[in-house]
């Protein structure tokens, strides 16, 4: 899965794209005005600089790369 936040690069100049790929096949999902997560601005740069924990909580953040980790121990290469 890949999610490109900012655009696509030579398709599209609007952002919020999320790319899937599973035992059906490719799919692009536009998500541009479909979900909305306050993330990156502010929060997520003021959380950096300031050692906060507005935008994400430092045990939210763990559980994700965790989870990351696990999912990249588990993966098949599909041929």
């Amino acid at each position: 899965m890949e999610l490109r936040k900012y655009l696509n690069v030579a398709a599209d100049f609007e952002g919020d794209h999320l790319f899937l790929v599973d035992h059906k096949g490719e799919h692009h999902i536009k998500c541009h005005g479909e979900v909305g997560y306050p993330f990156f601005r502010p929060a997520h740069p003021s959380d950096c600089l300031n050692r906060t924990e507005n935008a994400m909580t430092q045990e939210h953040a763990f559980k994700a790369a965790e989870l990351c980790l696990i999912a990249q121990g588990e993966a098949r290469r599909i041929e």
